[in-house]
């Protein structure tokens, strides 16, 4: 027993061969694994242009952001939504002057034209006219103690030229698109009043035309229109007073057809 006790006070020493325990620091966590490298671009994923792509890039940004920028910049043209280019075009209308508190004229008249161009035509165009006296005249000869003088045309036939410079088109009630353009027109021709009929028998006046207008497009075949034109053309009312020169400034509203009844776009 007494022999027993000094080897059981004893300290022991560690076995080997059993794991211990290390205070000292803590465990290291395992290491995170590493993402792989990317393998590099192809030529087929590269941007076109080569270095110049690649100098370009902080300009256009990142690829969202280069298409959105090109689309930007490049600006589509919609196509016209009426042509008239090769196409016959006859039409009617009816104009009232607006320069004449005397004699009030009122007409109808036609006309038949080509189109060389979405904005050129070349068109004959004729006007029959009726003279209506207002109260006017009774009043004026009472005031002026004299005679009225005034060219009554009796009808006209003109050659005009139509420029259509401008197009656009419109909401029509906000159900649908209606096309439409503005046209100046200019020509030549001749005036027949009652100066040239008989019994003073003088023949036709020579004239002259300028005016403008709009027109829409509801159909392919069918135009609407309004315009204002003035004719100028010499007379003389009475034999005894001078030739003068004779205005003659309408507003008229009218219909138009065209031949072919389509029309089709042509790609180069």
């Amino acid at each position: 027993m007494l022999l027993a006790a000094p080897v059981a006070g004893a300290p022991q020493q560690p076995d080997p061969d059993l794991p211990g325990i290390d205070l000292s620091q803590p465990k290291k966590p395992p290491d995170a694994p590493q993402p792989k490298p990317s393998p590099q671009a192809t030529p087929a994923q590269r941007p076109a242009g080569g270095e110049a792509g690649g100098a370009l890039a902080p300009a256009l940004g990142t690829p969202g952001e280069r298409d959105a920028a090109l689309a930007d910049r490049v600006k589509a043209v919609q196509r016209k939504g009426f042509l008239k280019r090769g196409r016959l075009q006859v039409g009617f209308d009816l104009p009232a002057t607006l320069n004449d508190a005397f004699y009030q004229k009122a007409g109808v008249g036609g006309r038949i034209g080509w189109n060389f161009h979405d904005s050129f035509a070349l068109a004959a165009r004729g006007t029959y006219w009726w003279t209506l006296r207002t109260d006017h005249v009774r009043q004026g000869q009472a005031a002026f103690q004299s005679q009225l003088l005034s060219s009554h045309p009796k009808g006209q036939a003109m050659l005009d030229g139509i420029w259509s410079p401008i197009y656009g088109k419109a909401s029509w009630l906000g159900s649908r698109i209606v096309h439409f353009d503005l046209f100046l027109m200019g020509g030549l021709g001749a005036v027949w009043s009652d100066t040239s009929l008989a019994p003073r028998s003088e023949g036709p006046h020579p004239a002259a035309d300028l005016g403008g207008g709009i027109r829409f497009y509801p159909a392919d075949w069918l135009s609407l229109e309004a315009g204002v034109v003035a004719t100028l053309y010499p007379d003389r009312p009475t034999r005894t007073a001078p030739s003068t020169t004779t205005k003659l400034i309408s507003a008229s509203v009218g219909i138009s057809f065209f031949y072919p009844f389509s029309f089709g776009y042509v790609y180069p």
